[in-house]
C-alpha cells in the first residue's frame, strides 16, 4: 500500500499579504499559561516555539484580551496596554526564527469576562445576560461603551503590528464574549440599531469593529474572522444566515473566515466536541461560506486525521484546516507529514484531559504528550551518562519509560509477563476506540526503537538482577481491588473488567462506577445487555473532569443504562443482586450476569523487592504501579519524569 500523499495541506497559501508554507493553522485554545500580568511567559513561548518547530503554518494565539479589566480567564493574554508589546515581541520572534506565522486572536470578554471576580469592574454584553463561566449577569453596554469598546479593538490592533504579529483573528464565534454575543440571536435581546432580531443589528458591532481596526492598519493587514458557521442550540443561528452575511464581512475588510460550531456552555460541550459527535463536523459549515464568499476558509473540529484534513481541502470545501488538539498530542505534525511519516504522527486520543486540567490545574496538558505545557523541562536530551535501564511491564507507562528512555541514549530491556504488549490499555481501547491509535504508535515506537523487547518473561527480583541494571523502573500496574460481597464466589459473578469477553445473559448489573466499568457498561448496553450500574460513591468515573463525565451521562441515558450511586450492596444471589439505593430501602435487582468492577490502587510489591535485592540501584514505580488509577495521563507524566530523573 502506497503512503499517502498530502500535497495539499502541504501546499503553500495565502490570507490577504500573508503568504504561508503550507495549509495547517493551529488553533487558538486556552491554555492559561500566562503572567499574571496576562503577558506571554517563557512557558507560553516555550509551548508556541515548539509548534513553530513542528512545521506548522499559522500559529494562532489564544484569546488575547483588548481590555486588561476584563479577562476570561486568569492566566490569558491580553494586549489591551502598550506595556505588553515586548512580551508579545518576544513570543512572535521565537516563532518567527522557525518559520511560521503567527497572529493572536483578539477578544474582548464582554458578558464572558472574570472582570467583576478579578477587578471589581461590571461585564458588559447585549443585554443583560449571565456569564457562561460564573452565571453573574452582565449589564447592557451603552452606545458610548459600545464606542470605548470599539477604541480599544483600535488601540490593540496598533499594539499587535508593533509586536510583529503577521495579522489577526478577530473572535465573534460561539456566541459569547463581546462581538460573539451581538451575533447570538439567544443573547442579543437589545431592541436599538444592534438589535439581535435582524441580521442588520446583529452584524453592526462586528462591521464597527472591522472598520475600527481598519481605521488603524490600512488594507494590508490580514484579518481573519472566527465565526461559528452553525450554532447547535435552540434560536442560535442557523449555516445559511452565516453564509449569508459572509459576504458583508468580506466588503467590511474580513480577509479570511475560521469557521467553528456551536455555542459556549459551561462544559463548552458544543465548541470541543467529543468523539461521538463525529469527525470534520463544522467542514460543512465551512463549504457554504466558502460558497459564498472569494477570500479563504479555514476549517476547524475534530479533523484527527491528516488524512481527512487532506480529504477536507482536495474536495475544495475548504482552503486552509485548523488543527488543535492534535497539534497538542504531536506538535512535530506538519513536519512528520511533509518527512513522508505520516505512521510517526501521535494522535489525539479525544480524552479531553486537556479540558480537565484547565479546570484542575489552570492549565493545559495532554495525556499523550506529557511534554505539552512542560517543554521546558520534559525535553528528552542525550544522556550525559548512557545507563543500563531495565522496564518492568509493557502497558502504557513501561512503552513510553522505554521509548523516552531510549530517545535519551540509554540501553533498555523491557520485560512483560504477557505474550503481547500494551498492558491495560489493550483493554482500555475495547471500551474507547481512540485509545487504540495511542496504542498502535506506542509499539511502533518502541519496534523501531533499539529497545530490547523481552516478552513471556515474568520478572522477579532475581531475573532483574541478573541483567544488571544501573536503573529499574516498575511499570506493572495497579492491583485490582474488589469489594467484598457476599455471593461474589457464584458463577454467574465475573471479577475484573475484561472487555474482550462478554459475561452470558441479558440482564447485566456492574458493581462499581470507575472509567473503565462505565465504559464497559457503555460496551455491554450497545451489545443488546440490559445494563445497571451499581457505585456505593456519590459519583461515576470520579477520576474524570465534568465535561467528560457529563458524555457519558449522555451516552448512558442513550444506551438505557441505569445508574445508581450512594447505593449499598447487600448480597449477590443466584438470580440478582440485592442493593439499597440512596434513601431507599432494600430491593432486588434481576441479573443473569454480575460483574464486580473493583477499584484500582498502588501496587509497590514487585519494586520494593527489587530495591530489597538490589539496594544500591535505583528503582522507580511508575503508573498506576505508584498512582493507583492514573490513566494514561499518570502514565505518560510519570514516565516522562522518571526518564528526567535518570538524567
Amino acid at each position: 500500500m502506497s503512503a499517502p500523499s498530502f500535497g495539499h495541506l502541504l501546499a503553500p497559501g495565502r490570507i490577504g499579504t500573508m503568504a504561508i508554507r503550507n495549509r495547517i493553522v493551529m488553533s487558538p485554545m486556552e491554555t492559561m499559561y500566562g503572567t499574571p500580568e496576562g503577558l506571554p511567559s517563557d512557558r507560553t513561548v516555550a509551548y508556541f516555539t515548539a509548534r513553530a518547530a513542528g512545521g506548522a503554518g499559522l500559529i494562532t494565539v489564544g484569546a488575547t484580551g483588548v481590555d486588561p479589566l476584563h479577562p476570561e480567564t486568569p492566566g490569558g493574554l491580553q494586549i489591551g496596554t502598550d506595556d505588553a508589546v515586548p512580551g508579545h515581541r518576544r513570543l512572535v520572534e521565537a516563532v518567527h526564527a522557525h518559520g511560521a506565522r503567527i497572529q493572536p486572536q483578539i477578544v474582548h470578554a464582554g458578558p464572558d469576562g472574570l472582570g467583576p471576580e478579578m477587578h471589581g469592574v461590571t461585564s458588559l454584553g447585549p443585554s443583560v445576560i449571565p456569564s457562561y463561566l460564573t452565571g453573574r449577569p452582565s449589564a447592557e453596554a451603552t452606545k458610548e461603551q459600545i464606542a470605548a469598546i470599539l477604541d480599544q479593538f483600535r488601540g490593540a490592533v496598533v499594539r499587535v503590528r508593533e509586536a510583529g504579529y503577521d495579522g489577526i483573528e478577530l473572535h465573534a464565534a460561539h456566541g459569547y464574549m463581546f462581538l460573539g454575543s451581538f451575533l447570538a440571536p439567544q443573547r442579543n435581546r437589545r431592541g436599538d440599531r444592534y438589535r439581535g432580531t435582524s441580521v442588520e443589528g446583529r452584524i453592526r458591532v462586528v462591521l464597527e469593529a472591522l472598520s475600527a481596526i481598519r481605521s488603524e492598519v490600512g488594507s494590508d493587514f490580514p484579518i481573519t474572522l472566527r465565526i461559528s458557521g452553525y450554532e447547535r442550540v435552540a434560536a442560535g443561528r442557523p449555516v445559511h444566515d452565516t453564509a449569508a452575511i459572509a459576504p458583508l464581512l468580506v466588503e467590511a475588510g474580513v480577509d479570511a473566515f475560521h469557521v467553528s460550531g456551536g455555542v459556549i456552555d459551561r462544559l463548552v460541550t458544543g465548541m470541543v466536541n467529543a468523539a461521538d459527535a463525529g469527525d470534520g463536523l463544522n467542514v460543512g459549515a465551512a463549504a457554504a461560506v466558502k460558497e459564498a464568499v472569494d477570500v479563504p476558509v479555514i476549517a476547524v473540529g475534530r479533523l484527527h486525521d491528516p488524512v481527512l484534513a487532506e480529504a477536507v481541502l482536495a474536495d475544495g470545501r475548504a482552503d486552509f484546516v485548523a488543527m488543535g488538539r492534535p497539534l497538542l498530542a504531536d506538535p512535530d505534525l506538519p513536519r512528520r507529514l511533509a518527512d513522508g511519516q505520516a505512521e510517526r504522527v501521535r494522535r489525539c486520543i479525544s480524552c479531553e484531559n486537556c479540558i480537565d486540567t484547565l479546570e484542575e490545574k489552570l492549565a493545559t496538558e495532554c495525556a499523550v504528550n506529557p511534554a505539552t505545557g512542560h517543554e521546558r523541562e520534559r525535553v528528552v536530551l542525550p544522556a550525559a551518562r548512557p545507563r543500563r535501564v531495565v522496564v518492568v511491564g509493557a502497558g502504557p507507562a513501561g512503552l513510553e519509560a522505554a521509548r523516552l528512555a531510549d530517545t535519551a541514549g540509554h540501553t533498555v530491556v523491557l520485560l512483560e509477563r504477557a505474550e503481547r504488549v500494551g498492558g491495560a490499555l489493550v483493554a482500555a481501547s475495547a471500551v474507547h476506540p481512540e485509545n487504540r491509535t495511542y496504542l498502535d504508535w506506542l509499539v511502533a515506537e518502541v519496534g523501531r526503537s533499539a529497545v530490547d523487547v523481552r516478552l513471556g518473561a515474568a520478572a522477579t527480583p532475581d531475573l532483574v538482577a541478573d541483567l544488571a541494571p544501573d536503573v529499574v523502573v516498575v511499570a506493572t500496574g495497579g492491583a485490582v481491588v474488589l469489594p467484598t460481597v457476599p455471593g461474589a464466589d457464584l458463577p454467574h459473578v465475573s471479577c475484573g473488567i475484561d472487555p474482550e469477553r462478554l459475561p452470558v445473559g441479558r440482564r447485566v448489573v456492574v458493581i462499581g462506577g470507575r472509567l473503565a466499568a462505565v465504559e464497559y457498561a457503555e460496551t455491554l448496553a450497545a451489545h443488546g445487555r440490559l445494563v445497571a450500574l451499581l457505585e456505593t460513591g456519590p459519583e461515576i468515573a470520579p477520576e474524570f473532569g465534568l465535561k467528560r463525565r457529563t458524555e457519558h451521562f449522555d451516552r448512558i441515558d442513550r444506551l438505557g443504562i441505569t445508574v445508581h450511586v450512594g447505593c449499598t450492596v447487600e448480597e449477590i444471589t443466584s438470580d440478582g443482586v440485592r442493593y439499597v439505593p440512596a434513601h431507599g430501602t432494600s430491593r432486588m435487582l434481576t441479573a443473569d450476569a454480575v460483574v464486580l468492577a473493583g477499584a484500582v490502587v498502588p501496587d509497590l510489591t514487585l519494586s520494593e523487592a527489587i530495591a530489597a535485592r538490589l539496594p544500591h540501584v535505583p528503582v522507580h514505580p511508575i503508573g498506576d504501579a505508584s498512582l493507583g488509577l492514573g490513566l494514561i495521563r499518570g502514565a505518560t507524566a510519570t514516565s516522562a519524569r522518571v526518564v528526567q530523573e535518570i538524567g
